[in-house]
């Protein structure tokens, strides 16, 4: 079969096996992973590997995710393989958490695959992420202004853990292999409603590209990604080099990189041992945001010695008489002002907190009961609300009516009564207007703006930590 030689290809090309290795196989039942599991199951004598399959139930879609779980382990008991099946109640986790929906699903989903894999004893992790999966994540990261370590898309191995064997098959080739083969497979219901972003992007923006723009729209994407892979690749060699040429000491608890080193550089490459610096220092593997990045190489070229920039994880770029230093700031200095406009809708990024509050207006039939919603998350009624909102961070003299209170109180006093350290107050948002509060981000809505019978139309906020987009 074609499908078959081509996922074998592409396997081989980028060593995602060897010979006697046991490869955990995420399974949700939908028509990617059950295309997964046949096609694996079908090539692992001449690949030479061992499958066991694994499947978490969210629990988010009551008897629908039950019926997805019974479905998978039928499925591994008719192809004769071990399998894991597992429940975990992701809705009580997010409420205590106060992760978004889709970043707790990831966050236990990942867990539960590297537990899997450890107590089975294998050295890889099978995802199902196909080629449509692979365009939509380059176009939502390009709509984020990504550089080309964000255009390089999904990788098909990351971590020598994790491989995806259908990185190059076309969710049309899937489907129709399915067909072919007679299998049968689950519809996840919420892949259908445009309520995140990705699935907006996938039902309504990519066909509109297609239709309208460019109708080689996805394989232009599986190019640039490819293009930026090898670019990114070849950039981090070489910023290997650089990093380690500037580097004036050991790596501590400060960083200190050669001044006259870093202005030989290009800039490119110069951005880019920033940004590795802040990741030494910090143990992240996230990437610096740009508007942290530009702020070190102001620092560079124009900032007098001693000046600093602040960065995320409480870390600062200190200017010296000839180097810089990236530090980790033993005291809590608190977090800097900011204020940024809300995006309605849309998702709007604060890198000085590293969270992310998503917006989007519904109408009112359609909002779910305030009751069931976590702290994270809020109700406003939007036909109250002033044209223009900002987040910002909090202000000597602010004062805030929360809801079911008679009167405003000096936001230092809600603070107190709710029990917020000092330290804390600086990295609690605000949403609302320079002047007044809407919402306490994670805690308290204004009574002002409350859902009442009147309402036609709802803001619903989501705080989440880290790019929630």
């Amino acid at each position: 079969m074609d499908l078959l030689k081509k996922v074998s290809a592409f396997m081989v090309r980028h060593r995602m096996v060897e010979r006697g290795c046991r490869v955990v196989v995420a399974v949700s039942g939908g028509p990617d992973s059950t295309a997964l599991l046949h096609i694996l199951h079908l090539l692992k004598d001449d690949l030479g590997i061992s499958l066991h399959v694994a499947h978490l139930n969210h629990m988010f879609r009551g008897r629908e995710s039950d019926n997805d779980a019974v479905f998978v382990a039928e499925m591994a008991g008719r192809c004769n393989l071990p399998a894991t099946i597992k429940s975990v109640d992701v809705p009580a986790y997010r409420r205590q958490s106060g992760l978004s929906k889709q970043v707790a699903a990831r966050k236990v989903r990942y867990e539960f695959l590297c537990e899997t894999a450890r107590q089975v004893g294998a050295a890889r992790i099978a995802l199902a992420h196909q080629a449509d999966d692979q365009a939509e994540t380059i176009l939502i990261n390009f709509l984020r202004g990504a550089g080309t370590t964000g255009l390089k898309g999904i990788l098909p191995v990351r971590d020598n853990l994790y491989i995806r064997p259908l990185l190059e098959v076309r969710r049309a080739e899937i489907e129709r292999y399915c067909r072919e083969q007679n299998l049968s497979f689950r519809q996840d219901s919420s892949n259908l409603q445009p309520v995140y972003a990705r699935n907006r992007v996938r039902l309504n923006l990519m066909p509109l590209l297609v239709r309208d723009y460019n109708p080689g729209l996805v394989p232009a994407l599986l190019r640039l990604g490819e293009i930026s892979r090898e670019e990114d690749s070849f950039l981090d060699d070489q910023v290997e080099k650089a990093f380690k040429d500037a580097l004036d000491c050991p790596i501590g608890e400060s960083i200190s990189l050669s001044l006259g080193k870093l202005k030989g550089m290009p800039v490119a490459i110069r951005r880019r041992a920033l940004r590795k610096a802040w990741q030494c220092l910090t143990g992240r593997e996230r990437v610096l945001d740009f508007k942290h990045t530009q702020a070190v190489l102001d620092l560079i070229d124009n900032g007098e010695t001693g000046a600093q920039a602040g960065m995320p994880l409480n870390t600062a770029a200190v200017r010296r008489h000839s180097s810089l230093e990236l530090k980790k700031l033993r005291e809590n200095p608190g977090t800097p002002y900011y204020i940024y406009p809300l995006q309605v809708p849309g998702a709007t990024y604060l890198p000085e907190l590293d969270q992310t509050i998503y917006a989007e207006e519904i109408p009112y039939t359609g909002a779910p009961n305030p009751a069931d919603l976590p702290p994270s998350e809020a109700l406003l009624d939007a036909g109250k609300l002033p044209e223009s909102l900002f987040v910002r961070s909090r202000l000597a003299g602010d004062v805030f009516q929360p809801y079911g209170s008679p009167a405003a109180t000096k936001l230092k006093d809600f603070f107190i009564k709710q029990k917020v350290a000092r330290e804390e107050r600086d990295r609690v948002p605000l949403v609302g207007t320079p002047g007044e509060i809407v919402w306490v981000g994670g805690m308290r809505t204004g009574e002002k703006w409350k859902v009442d019978g009147c309402t036609a139309r709802v803001l619903r906020l989501k705080l989440g930590r880290g790019r929630c987009f």
